[in-house]
């Protein structure tokens, strides 16, 4: 059988010319392909017992009670504050417990906590509106300029006799 299939290849290699398209197919030519006798099936390591191997039966036998729990956060976000912390399913519960503790503290904290005086409050809005500050200009420089153009240029009219004084210069009339 074996002959067979090389002499098979062979013509058919031969009718396909150079290109290795079968002129009578219009496709690629592949040898045909057999079962491999040695196939034992998918390979999978070997398994063996493992000597070190232990399980706990009972896991949570052997834990004492929780008595905190530990959180490590970093942010870089400021104001935030933890204070005591409450693990429950029950939401009146929580909020029964937040109405004890950190409504009150955040009532104490804020009434403690100083003030922003009307400089700060208006330098941070000036700061997040850029246009205060054309406005500030224009507050400052129109009465200044006012000033200058209604009271700059003509003096007074004067007593003659009292300037002539100061200066010693020659009165003539």
């Amino acid at each position: 059988w074996y002959q067979r299939r090389v002499r098979e290849a062979v013509v058919s290699t031969q009718s396909t010319g150079s290109s290795g398209i079968n002129a009578e197919y219009g496709e690629k030519w592949a040898p045909p392909l057999i079962d491999n006798p040695n196939y034992s099936g998918v390979w999978a390591p070997r398994k063996i017992p493992n000597p070190d191997f232990f399980e706990d039966k009972t896991p949570f036998a052997s834990l004492l009670p929780i008595a905190g729990v530990g959180i490590e956060m970093w942010t870089m976000t400021k104001d935030i504050m933890f204070d005591n912390i409450i693990l429950t399913d029950s939401k009146a519960t929580a909020d029964e417990w937040a109405g004890e503790s950190w409504n009150k503290k955040a009532l104490i904290e804020d009434l403690a906590s100083p003030k922003e005086s009307l400089i700060d409050q208006w330098l941070t809005y000036a700061g997040e509106n850029p246009i205060m500050w054309v406005l500030l200009a224009a507050a400052i420089l129109v009465p200044v300029i006012l000033y200058f153009l209604c009271s700059g240029g003509s003096q007074p009219a004067g007593d003659d006799a009292a300037e002539v004084k100061k200066t010693d210069k020659s009165y003539s009339r």
